[in-house]
């Protein structure tokens, strides 16, 4: 069986790629806001939002992609809807059946890279047109950088789901990169937006081939699929991607719920509230999303191998990577939050006019907090190829916007409203009920997986700590 191994470097290089992720924004943003004017910056962040409306057609494919492709890796002959296929404990790659796995994923992403660049230069061109008509060559060349993102964004799954975790965050960066210093040249070139449009492409370029390059020389993989004679017939790869789209179109709804629960509480703070406390609490949930990313990259790290333990029904490998990964998580996070209460004072001192209170700043912490808790959860359940918690998720996002949206409106508790409306919604059904749903599956006590789980984090901290001593 091809074996997926995530190793320190993984971790090591998912923290650099995050890092990096986040410094590359404050690299890039004081350049823009010198060299843009100020028709061409909010024309940009128009550029922006409308992208955000192409990349919801992904509708829950990454994730999918990404676990299937991980199950025919281990070495499975067929994919099912809503099970594990069987197979013997010495399987190696069927490099045929994996072949057509990634043709399936890669036709998937070549209808919405399409149907993304078909919106973008009609309905996307005719607004941008409408706003300002100077700019169309940029947005055209924009669109085509969106479009190219989107259709070669499955090598990001074909990366993570093989657990090339390392190689995945090295295209990134380096994507990243391009996209950093051609925006920069072009700005001091005098391009303006279309300088930064121009760069976009590039990055989507750079993806591509920086993608490729690693994932071909991941444990030979382009050399095993060059073996394969047998070409993929249409009917296969229709049959594969009924499979796929199953469970797709579930994580699809999950994730338009979570992007209707963000979007509304922030159109309900600006609507009810007004702006300058819209500011305050956006900058609050980006803070905390910054710190759950973090805190989040030894789950997200261990995922593929998560899958991987699912596939062979090695639950006490599993539970015990899992509960170690939630640990580090929530130690990590609450260590972050720490950092950022004590960074506060340089946040209001670059903008004094924000008003951010310690308490508020907390609770919304505690609500990232809890939400990531009970996703992490469904994640874990989501590695056996089953998603019963999508129509909680749903109903659960529907339930707390109407709360927060009266809440506001109709009390006095103000931005408040936003953290606790959720937070009862959260509390009374997917906090606890998916943690449950997992201690069953595992056949595990809440006790056993809280002390499996520091039991793992306390071996990974004592080899950092005698890495370094030994340094």
């Amino acid at each position: 069986m091809s074996k997926i191994t995530i190793g320190k470097k993984d971790v090591a290089w998912a923290y650099i790629g995050s890092f990096f992720k986040v410094a590359a924004n404050i690299i890039l943003l004081p350049v823009v806001l010198k060299l843009l004017s100020d028709d061409e910056l909010g024309i940009w962040y128009v550029f922006g939002s409308i992208s955000q409306i192409v990349v919801l057609l992904d509708f829950g494919f990454a994730s999918t992609v990404a676990r299937n492709i991980s199950y025919a890796w281990c070495g499975v002959d067929s994919l099912k809807k809503d099970s594990l296929a069987e197979m013997p404990s010495n399987r190696e790659t069927n490099f045929e059946y994996f072949k057509i796995v990634l043709q399936t994923c890669k036709v998937i992403y070549t209808a919405i890279a399409v149907i993304a660049l078909v919106f973008l230069l009609t309905a996307g061109l005719f607004y941008i047109n409408s706003l300002a008509s100077s700019n169309v060559l940029a947005w055209v060349l924009y669109s085509v950088g969106v479009a190219l993102n989107m259709r070669y964004c499955y090598y990001t799954s074909f990366l993570f789901g093989v657990g090339a975790v390392a190689e995945n965050n090295k295209a990134a960066i380096i994507t990243k990169l391009v996209q950093i210093i051609a925006s920069i040249i072009l700005l001091y070139a005098g391009y303006g937006i279309l300088g930064v449009s121009i760069a976009y492409l590039l990055s989507g370029i750079t993806l591509r081939l920086s993608s490729k390059l690693y994932f071909d020389n991941y444990e030979n993989i382009k050399t095993h699929l060059k073996q394969v004679t047998s070409k993929s017939s249409w009917t296969e790869v229709k049959k594969t991607f009924k499979i796929i789209w199953h469970n797709a179109s579930k994580d699809g709804l999950v994730t338009l719920s979570n992007y209707l629960n963000t979007q509304a509480n922030t159109l309900i703070c600006s609507s009810v509230l007004g702006l300058a406390t819209t500011g305050s609490y956006g900058l609050s949930v980006q803070l905390s999303s910054i710190a759950a990313t973090i805190a989040g990259i030894p789950f997200s790290s261990v995922l593929p191998m998560l899958q991987e333990k699912a596939v062979k029904r090695d639950n006490e490998g599993g539970q015990n990577l899992f509960s170690g990964a939630m640990v580090l998580f929530m130690l990590s996070f609450v260590i972050l939050t720490g950092v950022v209460i004590f960074l506060l004072p340089v946040i209001k001192w670059l903008k004094p006019t924000l008003i951010i209170e310690v308490p508020m700043l907390l609770a919304v912490f505690f609500l990232s907090l809890v939400n990531q808790i009970y996703h992490y959860f469904a994640s874990l359940i989501s590695t056996f190829n089953i998603l019963p918690y999508t129509r909680s998720f749903i109903v659960s996002s529907v339930i707390a916007v109407v709360l927060s949206y009266f809440l506001t409106r109709f009390t006095n508790l103000g931005i408040w409203a936003l953290v606790i409306s959720p937070l009862i919604v959260a509390f009374s059904y997917n906090l606890w009920k998916w943690p449950l749903y997992v201690l069953k599956l595992y056949n595990v006590s809440l006790y056993t997986f809280i002390k499996n789980g520091l039991s793992f984090s306390l071996n990974i901290l004592n080899d950092i700590f005698n890495r370094i001593k030994g340094r």
